[in-house]
């Protein structure tokens, strides 16, 4: 009786003991998701310049702080099949070790007042604006050297800026809040 008792709680003992492949499993699936999904024809080549600059930086990619960079943060905003879902899937392609959406570090706040102006540093704040959402895409694009832009500025609000501001129950705008947990938990 006492060795039927045994058995399983030094079963169950090893088991919690050994180390998880899990977190690794997880990124080889979130890779081939991101990469197939990303790989789809609805993206534009703007969105796809966004995306490689982002991945060549590997203090985002490797250092795990995606939001610390303005390519990342552009493609993630630019549409709504990309979302930082996608950008996340695709810098565990680079890094195995990259830690989950819900973990990494916040958007870095001079990538955010660069997007809103010095309004940013004023008591409150101050949020993104539709003005302010185009204009980070484009100079992020001039920034990196892109000679790729949106087809449209309508086509960019309505796959980009639109889905975001629904997706975070706001109106009209993006405070900084808001923005962040778009790029933890959208």
């Amino acid at each position: 009786m006492k060795l039927s008792l045994f058995v399983p709680a030094l079963t169950a003992a090893a088991v919690l003991a050994a180390p998880s492949a899990l977190q690794a499993r997880d990124n080889d699936d979130d890779c081939y998701v991101a990469t197939h999904g990303f790989s789809y024809p609805d993206k534009e080549q703007y969105q796809r310049n966004l995306m490689d600059a982002c991945l060549a930086d590997d203090a985002a990619v490797t250092g795990s702080n995606l939001w610390g960079n303005k390519a990342c943060v552009a493609a993630a905003m630019s549409f709504k099949n990309i979302w930082p879902e996608t950008v996340r899937g695709l810098a565990a392609c680079k890094n195995s070790d990259e830690i989950a959406l819900d973990q990494q570090p916040s958007l870095d706040y001079n990538i955010y007042a660069s997007i809103v102006g010095d309004c940013a540093w004023a008591e409150g704040g101050c949020p993104v604006t539709q003005q302010n959402f185009i204009d980070f895409i484009y100079s992020t694009l001039s920034e990196i050297g892109s000679g790729d832009f949106p087809s449209s500025v309508d086509t960019l609000l309505s796959n980009g800026w639109q889905p975001i501001l629904k997706w975070a129950n706001t109106e009209d705008s993006l405070p900084y809040g808001n923005f962040n947990d778009f790029l933890h938990y959208s």
